[in-house]
């Protein structure tokens, strides 16, 4: 019973829809040049024309703000210029073109040779030139020193020339230069007085 009723507000409620549909009125815009046609649809209605011209809406034109006014462009200061003072310009003199003068060269001084005096060497005194002779021979040793000391006290006792030779292999202490034999005896006796006892004369080489 309760799906009856159900089914039957459906099926009124499906009516009703239905209803208003068909029943509602149609309209259809019809433009034209410069009219516009309506035409209505459903019940009888009398169909409304407007004969009102339509005119074209004026497109709002965009207001475009004037530009902002350009800033001012500061320049720097010009820098302070040094004025340069270029000095007066004197005008030079003409110099005449000087004429060489031929110099005359100096005579030519020859330089004196310096003469370098040589030095005066005196020369050697030739020795003195032996010849045979005699001579008293006081002493004889194996050692110099023996010979040398003997010779310094015959010097002090005779007073002709004391002489120590080497002949081997001995030092002999003699005393003067004899031409003669008769000299050198009296010579030798002597210098036995003096007591060198052994003297005896030699015959050598002697410097008179």
């Amino acid at each position: 019973m309760r799906k009856k009723e159900d089914m039957m507000k459906k099926i009124l409620l499906i009516g009703c829809i239905m209803l208003f549909i068909f029943c509602a009125p149609r309209k259809t815009t019809v433009e034209t040049e410069g009219l516009e046609e309506v035409i209505v649809f459903g019940e009888e209605e009398t169909i409304n024309v407007s004969e009102e011209l339509i005119l074209p809406q004026p497109v709002d034109e965009e207001i475009v703000a004037p530009p902002e006014p350009p800033e001012p462009i500061i320049l720097p200061p010009a820098e302070e210029v040094e004025e340069i003072t270029l000095p007066p310009v004197v005008e030079e003199e003409p110099v005449m073109p000087t004429i060489p003068v031929e110099e005359t060269p100096p005579p030519v001084e020859y330089a004196q040779p310096t003469v370098i005096p040589t030095p005066t060497t005196t020369p050697p005194a030739p020795s003195p030139a032996k010849v045979f002779g005699f001579r008293i021979q006081i002493f004889a040793s194996a050692t110099e020193k023996n010979a040398s000391r003997v010779a310094d006290d015959a010097k002090a006792a005779f007073p002709e020339n004391t002489y120590v030779e080497y002949v081997a292999p001995y030092y002999k202490v003699r005393v003067g230069d004899c031409l003669t034999n008769e000299d050198a005896n009296v010579l030798k006796n002597k210098a036995l007085r003096l007591g060198y006892r052994g003297a005896f004369v030699v015959e050598t080489m002697i410097t008179p």
